[in-house]
């Protein structure tokens, strides 16, 4: 009678331990932003590549020197598991809305985010460009 009982439990210990999973099957979060691009010919073999957006953020600084305001628009996210980093100057806080909108909204087809980096008198500029496909 111990042995049957003995060999129940084992058999009952040996089903839950097996029940149970030993390894979790991990989903990718849904990015909150689809469908952007990215492109620069310094980068990638100057080929448009996914970019996996992190998160997009708006902001005004204030430059005492010029005495005026500047709007940027920054796009942290991931290129081939490198981040990258995408600051867009605007002219106005009308601009700053209008993408708001747009990225908020998703009725867009795809970004492009582009990135052009010169350099003069070894002083490196960089053009930037978004552009928005319906």
């Amino acid at each position: 009678m111990k042995k049957i009982v003995l060999i129940v439990l084992i058999t009952l210990c040996s089903i839950t331990a097996n029940a149970q999973k030993k390894s979790l099957k991990l989903k990718n979060a849904e990015s909150k932003y689809k469908n952007f691009v990215y492109r620069s010919p310094q980068k990638y073999n100057n080929q448009t590549v996914d970019f996996k957006v992190d998160r997009i953020s708006f902001s005004s600084n204030y430059q005492g020197s010029k005495k005026k305001n500047i709007y940027q628009i920054a796009i942290y996210g991931r290129v081939n598991n490198n981040k990258e980093q995408i600051v867009y100057n605007t002219n106005n806080i009308d601009e700053i809305i209008y993408y708001k909108n747009i990225f908020n909204g998703s009725k867009y087809r795809k970004v492009l985010l582009f990135q052009h980096s010169y350099t003069i008198a070894s002083k490196a500029y960089y053009d930037t460009s978004i552009s928005v496909e319906f």
